[in-house]
C-alpha cells in the first residue's frame, strides 16, 4: 500500500494521511458555545449525548474509490434513537456485534460537497467490531451520496471530499 495517491484528473500526488474528512463532532454539539457544551453535553471520543435526550454515534461513511483496494471513509455522526444507544452501549465490547442486524440512525453531519443536504438523511449503522467504528449506509436511493456510497467515486472526488479549504463546520 502506498502512502499517496494521485488524483485521477489532475495528476497531483497527495498524501494519503490527508485525504479522509473526518468531523470532530455532531453538527447540533458543534454548534453550541464551549459554556452551552459544557453544561449539556456529555462528550466521548465516539459517542455524544445532548440533553440526555439527544444520542449521537461516530462512525464512518464508506465510498468505493476506483482504483484503491480500500475505501475512502468519510467520519462522520448519526443521531441514534435511546433504545438504539442503549443496544450499542450493550453490544460495544462484544466481538460478535457485527452479526447484529443494522440499526437505524440519521446522519448529524453536513457533507459540503454534496449538492443535497446530508445532515437528516436516513442511514444504516453496521456495528463491525469492538476495536472499529462503526459503518454508516445511506439509505435514501435518490440521494447523490447513496449514488456515490452505491457506485463508488473516483480519486479527484474523494480529493474534493478531502479538502479543508472547502470546509467550515465541525
Amino acid at each position: 500500500m502506498t502512502d499517496e495517491v494521485t488524483c485521477s484528473q489532475c495528476g497531483k500526488v497527495h498524501p494519503l494521511a490527508d485525504s479522509e474528512l473526518g468531523f470532530g463532532l455532531p453538527d447540533a454539539i458543534f454548534a453550541l458555545s464551549q459554556e452551552e457544551r459544557s453544561e449539556r453535553c456529555r462528550i466521548q471520543t465516539d459517542v455524544c449525548v445532548l440533553d440526555r435526550e439527544r444520542f449521537f454515534l461516530r462512525g464512518l461513511l464508506p465510498l468505493p474509490v476506483t482504483g484503491r483496494a480500500q475505501d475512502y471513509r468519510i467520519g462522520v455522526w448519526a443521531e441514534i434513537a435511546g433504545d438504539v444507544y442503549r443496544r450499542i452501549h450493550a453490544l460495544w465490547s462484544d466481538p460478535t456485534q457485527a452479526d447484529e442486524p443494522r440499526l437505524p440512525g440519521i446522519l448529524a453531519s453536513h457533507l459540503p460537497m454534496n449538492v443535497k443536504e446530508s445532515a437528516g438523511l436516513p442511514v444504516w449503522i453496521h456495528l463491525t467490531g469492538p476495536k472499529t467504528r462503526p459503518e454508516f449506509y445511506v439509505r435514501s436511493v435518490h440521494h447523490p451520496l447513496y449514488v456515490e456510497q452505491t457506485h463508488g467515486i473516483d480519486e479527484h472526488r474523494a480529493l474534493e471530499y478531502s479538502d479543508r479549504t472547502r470546509h467550515t463546520s465541525s
